[in-house]
């Protein structure tokens, strides 16, 4: 239940027999899916619910498909009746990642025949799960593993980079999710610059902003530079918050 099934999913409602058409009101309710959690846990099961609606006059048989990305998580057949909002969901154990999770109808039925619905898929909702480090790695990560970054086999950077991924889970989640909004805003920018009714004024600043975010996202995708210009960045405040308290005492000390 991969890719291949999703894709004939898509093909079953457009080519369907019955072609009379639905209210454009019928189908999923405008919006993602959503949980029964506010946040998710690694391993934790919870519910993804969605809701569909029967603007027609007759009874609707549908079967919804429970989607992350490309694998069908589970399918589910309702029957909803005419003006009626039904609310439909499937259980789901919290696995690590990247996720993008929807819902998509996969057939629709009136009176046995098929139905061409305009609402079969609702909103995406895209997110990470990070494995949780244990103390207990933490403490031999700062030891005999830090020691693995300089010794052995393979390359020092990919080396350096897995060893941060493992010892710094939740500075490593901000980092993805933070690199994800970067990587967004680029590809805005970059096609607001392509218009062709800014001034060359405006052309100039989305420019600076385009190659800004570029850089931006370099240093946020190498996970050993994103932490050396952190340090750089935390030693120059600290250093200037020190200068500036020496300047304030000082002036005290003069009057």
């Amino acid at each position: 239940m991969r890719f291949g099934a999703i894709f004939l999913s898509f093909l079953i409602v457009p080519f369907a027999l019955f072609a009379e058409g639905a209210s454009s009101w019928t189908g999923f309710v405008e919006g993602p899916v959503w949980f029964s959690e506010e946040s998710l846990k690694l391993d934790q099961t919870v519910k993804i619910y969605s809701a569909v609606f029967n603007g027609e006059s007759s009874r609707m048989v549908l079967k919804v498909d429970f989607v992350d990305d490309t694998t069908v998580l589970n399918s589910k057949e309702i029957i909803v009746n005419p003006n009626e909002t039904k609310t439909v969901f499937t259980d789901w154990k919290v696995s690590s990642g990247s996720h993008e999770i929807f819902a998509i109808i996969s057939s629709a039925k009136v009176e046995g025949e098929n139905f061409i619905l305009e609402r079969i898929k609702t909103d995406s909702v895209k997110f990470s799960v990070t494995k949780e480090v244990p103390g207990s790695v933490i403490k031999n990560a700062l030891t005999s593993k830090f020691l693995g970054v300089f010794e052995g086999e393979g390359d020092f950077m990919e080396k350096a980079d897995n060893w941060f991924k493992l010892n710094f889970a939740k500075s490593e989640e901000f980092r993805e999710e933070t690199l994800k909004k970067i990587d967004s805003s680029k590809d805005k920018i970059g096609q607001r610059r392509e218009e062709k009714d800014l001034k060359s004024s405006q052309k100039f600043l989305y420019f600076l902003h385009f190659y800004t975010l570029v850089v931006v996202k370099f240093i946020f995708s190498v996970s050993v530079l994103f932490y050396i210009v952190s340090v750089v960045i935390i030693y120059l405040l600290l250093r200037l918050l020190w200068r500036t308290i020496r300047r304030i005492f000082r002036r005290k000390y003069e009057e």
